[in-house]
């Protein structure tokens, strides 16, 4: 070989061995750092539909935000957070103003912390008792039989730390149209009033009276208190003392 192919060779090697470097210190780089950028890319407008769905979706209840708020005042009216008792009086005294019957007194009995009811499979469970077995004997029908009760329906974040019962009697005066209408009046206030029980008694006028005689309406019932904040303060008050 002479000397002047041999340097020819020698020159063309070398170029192939810069075309190499140049592609691992220059070209390879950049392709990794393209590719780099190309997933950051999906990534990112992956991440924008993401959040573009969840914008359409928070303005779509943005719209329902005025009625979500006159329901939220409507319930925290209906079951506020303290007694408010007097508020209730008033709106007690205006039922009796529309209803024509007049109030005689109110009574109300210290508020006691809610008791969840116990479930049948609740009590069956806790009193340890083996289910009966179903019966095989064809019932007979009856027209006096008695309706089956609904189930009861309870909710785990109702507790007795946050949520209390204050027993209420109202006894008002009147006839008993007017102490129908009262009793409808109290079912529409915006305090929510449970009646469980009306009960009623006639005075009779004594001889020497003028008055006609009267019966005294005695409606029976709860009111009831939510404190939301219950639960965190007691969360709080915990978290204090294990620190």
């Amino acid at each position: 070989m002479t000397r002047n192919r041999l340097n020819m060779v020698l020159a063309v090697l070398a170029m192939v061995v810069v075309a190499a470097a140049g592609f691992f210190l220059g070209v390879q780089p950049q392709l990794s750092r393209a590719a780099t950028d190309g997933a950051q890319q999906a990534t990112v407008e992956h991440e924008n539909a993401v959040k573009s769905g969840e914008l359409a979706r928070l303005r779509q209840q943005a719209k329902t935000l005025p009625e979500m708020r006159t329901a939220l005042a409507e319930l925290q009216a209906s079951v506020p957070s303290s007694d408010r008792m007097s508020a209730f009086y008033d709106e007690v005294d205006q039922a009796a103003t529309t209803a024509g019957v007049t109030v005689s007194t109110i009574t109300t009995s210290d508020a006691t912390a809610y008791i969840p009811p116990v479930t049948e499979a609740a009590s069956t469970a806790t009193d340890g008792a083996e289910p009966a077995a179903p019966s095989t004997a064809t019932p007979t029908p009856s027209a006096s039989a008695t309706p089956t009760p609904p189930g009861v329906t309870t909710d785990a974040r109702i507790t007795g730390e946050n949520f209390s019962v204050i027993p209420v009697t109202v006894s008002v005066d009147g006839s008993f149209d007017q102490a129908m209408a009262f009793a409808t009046e109290v079912q529409d206030l915006s305090r929510l009033y449970l009646v469980t029980s009306i009960t009623s008694s006639a005075s009779e006028p004594s001889a020497e009276s003028t008055e006609t005689s009267s019966t005294t309406w005695n409606f029976s019932g709860y009111v009831y208190v939510l404190d939301v904040d219950a639960d965190a303060s007691a969360t709080t008050a915990a978290s204090g003392d294990a620190g």
